[in-house]
């Protein structure tokens, strides 16, 4: 494990690493691995999402597979006002994968996957420049992906 989990004692540090690596590893096959019960790593696995460090289970989908081929980030500047509205009405979207306020002047920040650029100016101009408080709008597209998270990475 790259990142070190200092307040979690070593087995569950593993259990995090087995999860990480594939979420569907069975409690069984993590037991065999650590000499323990299935019975002891649930009690674990349970624990560790109780205290909300596991804060749930999920896939990674294949975007472009899903005929998803725009994948942009966007700089919106928001009149100061206006930015937790903004940010609440573009989280909705389905398209809008992640949104932050971000410092700077009434910044959020957002990545969305769109379905080809036809979308991503109906996205632009009819989505977010129709909201009210918006001052400026920067567009990125990605060109390649090197690397993609789905939450912490280890």
């Amino acid at each position: 494990m790259v990142m070190d989990l200092p307040h979690l004692d070593q087995t569950d540090q593993d259990i995090i690493r087995f999860l990480h690596e594939n979420g569907r590893v069975s409690y069984s096959k993590i037991g065999e691995e650590l000499n323990l019960s299935r019975v002891a790593i649930q009690k674990r696995v349970e624990a560790l999402m109780e205290s909300g460090i596991i804060e749930n289970f999920t896939i990674r989908l294949n975007a472009m597979k899903l005929g998803k081929t725009v994948s942009a980030f966007f700089e919106v500047e928001v009149e100061p006002r206006y930015v937790e509205q903004v940010g609440n009405e573009l989280s909705e979207d389905p398209c809008v994968v992640s949104i932050y306020q971000m410092t700077g002047p009434s910044t959020l920040h957002m990545h969305a996957l769109l379905k080809n650029d036809e979308a991503l100016d109906h996205f632009l101009f009819k989505k977010i420049y129709a909201m009210q408080g918006i001052v400026n709008v920067e567009t990125h597209m990605v060109i390649k992906r090197f690397k993609q998270g789905i939450g912490l990475e280890l």
